[in-house]
């Protein structure tokens, strides 16, 4: 009986001691080992630098071979004001991201949706950028009396939609009462935006005043719109011609503001496309944000200029993260030492639309 327990003992000494060595082989960290989620770090740090436009950082992250080939160019009118990794795949050493980048003009109604993708691989113990390719989606711009649209590389473009398109008269959001009815400024195309998935396009005009609106786009509409293109139909007299008026391929307009006595800087949407940040300077008082639900065209229950003193701060975008916005409290020179608590960067969470400080 004796020597049975003792086999027992043993047994189970050995199966223990095995799977104790087993546990600790499954938890020793890979050395070598490629983490996707350090890499795609990289990729979120590079392109916050680059929306910066802070190139030489940005660069930093570069393998050497690739630094090589950096070039310093005159810096474009065309800003990127938002980027939503899309897809990412792990390849040995190596990574590659699908990043969707949105641009806008500084200087004139122009927008462009490009896709990047990024390759990170592990050079020695850190992750770098090796690739960098760019491949265009979409692009919007003013042409005549409308925006027209173009997709990828296509020749061919649609009208998205012209100044008929635009309502006459809308309410501003700081008439709460609706009591006043104030005419659509249509003298020129401010900044536009697209969204991640391109189905969706910000426009803005001006004219003292700025009118903020979001154009659903359907692409099937410009099959359906080649017979409505401009032409001439011949009467049944022989007589003269009418002009057919092009079919645009924007589907449908939500009005979401008219901001008195300001201008549109740029438009974002956040990552999921439930919101659009519009940046805007304010006549004689300075830089300023606000926030409106894409689906209602509502604005969000934050209201940076009663919640912060504009007299003395201005309030400008950062980035958009996963259900947030991080936007930065910037001081005018006015400022008392009281003050300089709400000075720096805001974390907004867009769920429960509260605020901290970071």
């Amino acid at each position: 009986m004796k020597k049975f327990l003792s086999c027992l003992l043993i047994v189970f000494y050995v199966l223990s001691f095995t799977g104790c060595a087993k546990k600790e082989g499954e938890e020793k960290p890979k050395v070598n080992a490629f983490e996707i989620k350090t890499a795609g770090n990289v990729v979120d740090n590079y392109m916050k630098f680059i929306m910066k436009e802070d190139y030489e950082n940005g660069k930093k992250l570069y393998t050497k071979e690739l630094y090589k080939k950096a070039s310093n160019m005159t810096i474009s009118d065309m800003k990127i004001r938002g980027y939503k990794v899309i897809e990412s795949n792990e390849v040995g050493r190596s990574g590659v991201f699908k990043v969707r980048v949105t641009r806008t003009s500084m200087v004139n109604a122009q927008s462009c949706l490009d896709e990047y993708s990024i390759k990170i691989v592990k050079d020695g113990a850190e992750y770098r950028i090796s690739e960098v390719n760019s491949a265009p989606q979409k692009e919007a711009f003013v042409e005549g009396n409308g925006i027209r649209f173009r997709d990828k590389k296509n020749v061919k473009t649609n009208l998205i939609i012209d100044v008929a398109g635009f309502p006459k008269y809308v309410y501003s959001r700081d008439d709460g009462a609706q009591l006043y009815k104030v005419i659509v400024p249509l003298k020129e195309f401010s900044p536009i935006n697209f969204s991640y998935e391109g189905d969706k396009l910000a426009v803005s005009t001006y004219d003292k005043n700025s009118f903020i609106g979001i154009v659903s786009i359907d692409e099937s509409l410009a099959v359906q719109g080649d017979a409505g293109k401009p032409g001439s139909q011949t009467s049944q007299g022989g007589g003269s011609d009418v002009i057919a008026k092009e079919k645009p391929i924007g589907k449908e307009l939500i009005s979401l503001d008219l901001l008195l006595d300001c201008k549109v800087e740029f438009m974002t949407f956040s990552l999921d496309e439930k919101f659009l940040l519009v940046q805007y300077i304010k006549e004689n008082m300075g830089k300023y944000i606000r926030v409106y639900k894409v689906d209602n065209g509502e604005v969000i229950p934050v209201n940076f200029e009663k919640d912060y003193p504009i007299e003395k701060v201005q309030i400008v975008f950062s980035s958009f993260g996963e259900d947030s916005l991080i936007y930065e409290v910037i001081p005018k020179s006015n400022v008392t030492s009281t003050e300089t608590d709400i000075i720096g960067k805001w974390k907004l969470d867009l769920k429960d639309f509260t605020v901290d400080k970071l």
